[in-house]
């Protein structure tokens, strides 16, 4: 390689980390500033917790890292501003039996994009559904004595209304607004909440992206006239793209922050702060067939995928520690 060839390679490669370092230092600013403005909020910790079970069995088997993958129809629920890099309208079916038969989780989106070459754009509408039974309602009988009564189910659903766009070559915005209606036993919620996504192209092989979930808080109203916020979770992701030959590979991690001092509750934490990471590796062959494994919160995650004509089948499953492993099944379509 000759001398000229040589210091163009190193600009290159200079400007690509100088670019990285602003926008982790502009996303560590923003970051540390939501951290402060919420440190005493009275949101309620854990509230928010039934909305992140993740979608899509793609995403899962890769450890739940997706935030700046982009491109398909879940980013509408990653991260909107992944939605403007998408080619054709796609819609998508999940069903889950999570943590064993303990719950019933179910996804399904539809996404169709907008704009132009010069202004792409996209929007999405999905539905997330988590419920299960088993809830069993006492009352005390003439003994005194507290006796089951009967037996009830519960259900959560979110409805996601997500738009993305392109702001120059490399720089994309998204924003997500999410209806929720929680049913429980003899009492119902309704909640209203924001997601603010961005995403920018490092290298033709690296993006980075954010996701400011719940923004500034979510409320959710119970019908007993209890009302709960959901804290703010900042989820900030990079993934890394190559290929060799008839194989694709990418390299993806996520790291989620909460502001709650959920302590051991969290992979780590220190006073106010804590911290969940995903991790993912996808291996495609000719663009047909996927192998994938991950670590979600420290839990094992493996998935494989096959995709022919405009059919995607992926399949995911994810190991859990204390409860039973929960296996999911995913159907994409391209249209």
């Amino acid at each position: 390689m000759t001398e000229a060839g040589t210091l163009s390679i190193l600009k290159m490669v200079g400007v690509i980390m100088r670019d990285l370092a602003l926008r982790i230092l502009r996303t560590s600013i923003m970051t540390l500033s939501i951290a402060l403005y919420f440190s005493s909020s009275w949101g309620a910790k854990y509230a928010g917790d039934f909305l992140y079970l993740g979608a899509g069995a793609r995403p899962l088997s890769l450890g739940g890292a997706y935030v700046a993958s982009g491109g398909d129809v879940l980013a509408g629920y990653y991260n909107p501003a992944g939605l403007s890099t998408l080619e054709n309208s796609e819609t998508i079916f999940m069903h889950s039996e999570t943590f064993g038969s303990l719950l019933n989780h179910d996804f399904l989106a539809y996404a169709r994009p907008a704009g132009g070459e010069d202004n792409r754009a996209a929007f999405a509408v999905s539905l997330y559904r988590l419920g299960g039974g088993g809830i069993l309602v006492t009352a005390v009988d003439q003994t005194g004595r507290y006796r089951v009564i009967r037996e009830e189910s519960h259900a959560d659903y979110v409805g996601y209304f997500s738009y993305g766009r392109q702001f120059g070559n490399r720089l994309s915005g998204g924003l997500t607004a999410k209806l929720i209606y929680r049913d429980i036993v003899d009492e119902s919620a309704f909640g209203l909440g924001v997601d603010l996504g961005g995403l920018y192209r490092l290298a033709e092989w690296a993006n980075v992206g954010i996701n400011l979930q719940d923004i500034p808080s979510t409320l959710i109203s119970y019908t007993t006239g209890m009302k709960q916020r959901v804290n703010p979770t900042a989820k900030a992701g990079l993934i890394l793209t190559g290929a060799r030959g008839d194989f694709d590979g990418a390299l993806i991690a996520d790291v989620d922050t909460r502001f709650e001092g959920r302590d051991y509750a969290a992979q780590i934490s220190t006073g106010p702060f804590s911290f969940d990471t995903h991790l993912g590796l996808e291996i495609l062959f000719k663009e047909k067939l996927a192998a994938r494994v991950g670590s979600d919160i420290g839990n094992l995650t493996l998935g494989a995928g096959l995709q022919f004509s405009r059919f995607v089948v992926d399949v995911a499953m994810r190991d859990h520690s204390d409860l039973d492993n929960t296996f999911l099944v995913s159907f994409m379509m391209r249209f």
